[in-house]
């Protein structure tokens, strides 16, 4: 690459400022679906009501592998939002860092080490998820890290990082059968037997060790014949414009790029294509398939795709970095865009509530006590909440009529888009956002 290793410190800078901006959103108010919905809520929960498992209705995951969000609880109760974000921010760079790693173990240069690392780090996606309170890239730091364990021998470790990732996440269980058929069915034990604690508290609630796998709650959770067949054959234009989340406009490139490279690769280099390509279609099988489900594997791809543009001649590889170049510009001027909104709350201008307030719009079915009604009238009252879905902020312990239908001996009824004449009680508050609050008859 000679002179171009000068465009790969402007990689480097880039990087350095998003890892800035994704530091920064760290202490901003989380405003992630899911993460509002359970990876937040269940911790809070657990230490307000000290119940593990909700049966039915909102929040069936509480059962599934909880690996993360069990670190989030300690964090919740002594940094809110903050500590269960840093987690997500740190496992982003230690990502980026692993994939420097295994780039320079795969027999890629320095320059084009860091060039995987760079373009690993300077996607939409990790972006995002690293100022968030998600798991997706907590998940992708143990899968990752397991599978430079194996590339460097040390099987039992990778196989005991891939048993937590299960703890983490059951789709986990394609990346058990991925890594089990490139580095050999006998990681499998071990793997099973670190996740044999999330078997067991599954079944202990459910009867099922895989809750809420084959039980009905999550249909068939795959693509009919015919969708996968579509998303297979059309995987680099599915992994340009995912239909949920945003990864990077290379993405396909580099999808196509680490498939030819199968045809060149030697013995060493063609493991960890194996886990980028079958890792990759893994996730567009899946009802609904989503980018986030690609993030273990996208390192592997983009190591085995630079594998084969640092054999192309010289004129080809500037080409392609450049293009490399110009993608995450795109992807940090957006990131850039999208900050924007965290700059006041930031300069202390704006509360939490004035933050979400502003965002309502963005959180469908968000509790948001737009002006601490709930919070200044309602401690210690007995609440049951109806219709809202994503309760992380509500301030104190609550029930939801989705795992407790009898609203008799509750105090007050939290819900929206309510006819007071359907209510047993009196309509004493909305709030700015159509949040109403009920005082139930006795």
């Amino acid at each position: 690459m000679g002179k171009d290793f000068k465009i790969i410190k402007l990689f480097l800078f880039l990087s350095v400022l998003l890892g800035v901006l994704n530091f920064l959103g760290v202490f901003t108010p989380e405003i992630g679906f899911d993460a509002l919905w359970y990876h937040l809520s269940l911790p809070k929960l657990w230490l307000l009501k000290h119940q593990y498992y909700f049966p039915g209705g909102l929040l069936y995951y509480s059962v599934m592998p909880r690996l993360t969000e069990w670190i989030y609880t300690p964090l919740i109760l002594f940094t809110g939002t903050v500590g269960p974000k840093l987690v997500q921010f740190i496992s982003g760079v230690g990502v980026a860092i692993i994939t420097y790693k295994i780039a320079k173990q795969q027999g890629l240069d320095k320059k084009y080490s860091l060039l995987a690392s760079c373009i690993y780090y300077l996607s939409f996606l990790v972006s995002w998820q690293s100022s968030s309170a998600y798991i997706d890239l907590f998940r992708s730091f143990l899968e990752v890290s397991a599978l430079f364990l194996f590339l460097t021998g040390k099987s039992f470790w990778g196989s005991i990082l891939l048993g937590l990732s299960l703890g983490t996440k059951w789709l986990s269980f394609f990346s058990l059968a991925i890594f089990g058929l490139v580095f050999g069915l006998k990681i499998l034990p071990i793997s099973l037997l670190t996740a044999l604690p999330w078997f067991l508290v599954s079944f202990y609630y459910t009867g099922n060790p895989v809750f809420p796998l084959f039980d009905g709650i999550l249909q068939n959770g795959f693509q009919s014949v015919g969708g996968m067949l579509g998303n297979l054959l059309t995987a680099p234009v599915l992994f340009i414009f995912p239909f949920d989340d945003f990864i990077s406009p290379v993405t396909g490139l580099l999808f196509s790029l680490a498939a030819i490279s199968l045809i060149f690769a030697n013995k060493t280099n063609k493991k960890i294509i194996y886990i980028g390509i079958l890792g990759g279609l893994s996730t567009l099988i899946l009802d609904p398939p989503s980018a986030r489900f690609f993030l273990p594997f996208y390192p592997a791809v983009i190591i085995s795709a630079l594998i084969l543009v640092q054999n192309l001649p010289q004129s080809l590889q500037k080409t392609f970095i450049y293009l490399l170049f110009l993608s995450s510009v795109i992807v940090v001027a957006l990131r850039i865009n999208t900050f924007r909104k965290n700059i006041d709350f930031l300069l202390g201008k704006q509360t939490t509530n004035q933050y979400l307030t502003n965002l309502f719009k963005r959180l469908p079915d968000t509790f948001i006590d737009t002006d601490d009604f709930v919070k200044n009238n309602l401690q210690g009252q007995k609440i049951i909440i109806d219709k809202l879905h994503n309760l992380y902020y509500f301030p104190y312990s609550f029930d939801h009529t989705s795992w407790a239908s009898d609203t008799r001996g509750y105090n007050y009824l939290i819900t929206t888009n309510q006819d007071p004449k359907q209510v047993n009680g009196t309509l004493i508050h909305t709030n700015g956002v159509g949040i109403q609050v009920f005082k139930l008859n006795q």
